[in-house]
């Protein structure tokens, strides 16, 4: 018997295994977790949040879901997500002493919850497809605590308020889904990922030439954008209530 490969079918497999390719990244983190060796770690969350990143794109181009029907793309996504944003960040908190004792323990058991309740929120984003609520990157918040090499306790202080942030109904962007701006935020991420891999290919604090300036004016440039819209939303979100009282004591 003859069987003949359907190219759309073959394209569907080929993101599922895309998508699935973010847990051996995942897996190779660990492995340099374990040999002390944050730099190559950090990079293999880099490529798994690279795949990430596209896999989505791909999916919804290809139209998975209609050629790959017994895969849940969404579910296969969040797996891979949980184990690579939240579980890998906890074991790198409590391997590398990221924070003081107890708290080793305790903050990676806090964040393991918060994220996995989280994760099985279904108002988890606003219509406009704005997390609501400190987003479950943790990835990039240890990323961040290892450019700036903060001592034990800033990293507590630092940690525990983005846990707090967790609770807070504040609106943070994800680039590629929400619409406003969204040119410009797809830019601007792409600007943040090529300077934080040439940061964390060499160093945060040492420039040994014009060009690490500008890669790290670069990459501020595109923190600072990310945050800026957060602080925007905010305040939009303040005007309307302010708005909305105002227009009641009216009538």
């Amino acid at each position: 018997m003859n069987y003949k490969l359907n190219p759309k079918i073959a394209r569907a497999w080929f993101v599922h295994f895309l998508t699935c390719s973010g847990l051996i990244a995942g897996f190779l983190s660990i492995t340099f977790i374990f040999q002390n060796d944050q730099r190559s770690a950090f990079i293999c969350l880099g490529l798994a949040l690279l795949i990430d990143t596209i896999d989505g794109t791909l999916a919804r181009k290809f139209k998975v879901s209609n050629y790959v029907k017994n895969i849940d793309g969404k579910m296969l996504d969040s797996v891979i997500d949980f184990f690579n944003y939240i579980i890998i960040p906890c074991i790198m908190i409590f391997w590398f002493k990221i924070v003081p004792l107890p708290f080793e323990i305790i903050i990676p058991v806090i964040i393991l919850i918060i994220s996995a309740i989280s994760y099985s929120n279904l108002d988890l984003m606003t219509s406009e497809n704005f997390y609501k609520g400190f987003p479950c990157i943790w990835n990039i918040l240890l990323l961040y605590l290892y450019f700036f090499d903060f001592n034990q306790l800033i990293n507590l202080f630092l940690i525990s308020f983005f846990i707090v942030l967790k609770f807070v109904p504040i609106k943070f962007v994800h680039p590629l889904r929400v619409k406003k701006l969204k040119i410009y935020s797809i830019v601007f991420m792409i600007l943040w990922f090529i300077t934080t891999l040439k940061i964390l290919l060499g160093s945060f604090y040492q420039f040994q030439s014009i060009y690490d300036l500008i890669y790290i004016i670069i990459w501020i440039s595109s923190n600072i954008y990310f945050f800026s819209l957060t602080v925007y939303e905010i305040l939009i979100d303040i005007f309307k209530a302010i708005s909305v009282k105002l227009n009641k004591h009216q009538f």
